[in-house]
């Protein structure tokens, strides 16, 4: 999917809440019904064909269902979610940590189409590691940081799970106790701000959806 700049993403969340959208939170799943009155299925059906058409690098590559008789749409995707990085408290004047860090999941986006309305079902599946870093595989420490992503909240008990296993990480890497303790600190409020970032990554792709259906014009050529 197109990367969608954070400047840019933020006007329109400012623009788009003027909607009171409504949100159901699940784990990891955030869900929504649009309505758009005087749109008929087969209009809304259209429009949104033509926002995946536009947002997505290859629409036939990423749309696994496309039911016009039923209103049924199912979209897988990757999606990139900016959020604020609070490590960069500890080391304010580090001009090389950055003050937003980025992270990539696969998504599944289901869209059920009614007249006047449509609803979408939009679910992390997996999150995309990175490659190696020195030799190092980030595959688990990348799946444990899913594992925290809640969008019912943080457990404490999956806190406490990624402290420990960082925790022996730091020391294999000789980091002081004190420092040790600074980090894990930091842990939960990391990971507040990516739920909250994803949540809005995930808000800001709905909307536009919901806004190009309802700006939508039946074509006059």
């Amino acid at each position: 999917m197109k990367k969608i700049n954070l400047f840019f993403g933020i006007v329109l969340m400012t623009l788009f809440n003027c909607y009171a959208q409504e949100y159901i939170l699940q784990e990891k799943t955030v869900e929504s019904i649009f309505e758009v009155e005087g749109k008929s299925r087969t209009e809304i059906f259209t429009s949104i064909n033509k926002w995946i058409a536009l947002n997505y690098n290859s629409a036939q590559n990423v749309v696994q269902l496309n039911d016009k008789e039923s209103g049924n749409i199912i979209i897988k995707g990757i999606n990139q979610a900016v959020y604020k990085n609070v490590m960069k408290e500890l080391y304010p004047k580090n001009k090389y940590m950055q003050e937003f860090s980025t992270v990539e999941f696969n998504h599944t986006m289901e869209v059920n189409i009614k007249d006047d309305k449509f609803r979408i079902i939009y679910t992390l599946t997996d999150i995309i590691t990175p490659s190696p870093v020195a030799g190092y595989n980030l595959e688990s420490q990348y799946n444990m940081v899913f594992d925290m992503l809640d969008f019912t909240g943080l457990k404490q008990e999956k806190i406490d799970n990624y402290n420990n296993y960082i925790e022996e990480l730091w020391k294999k890497s000789m980091v002081g106790k004190k420092k040790r303790e600074e980090f894990k600190e930091m842990t939960k409020p990391t990971f507040e701000e990516m739920n909250k970032g994803v949540i809005e990554s995930i808000k800001l792709t709905m909307l536009s959806i919901g806004n190009t259906v309802k700006s939508s014009k039946k074509d006059d050529w």
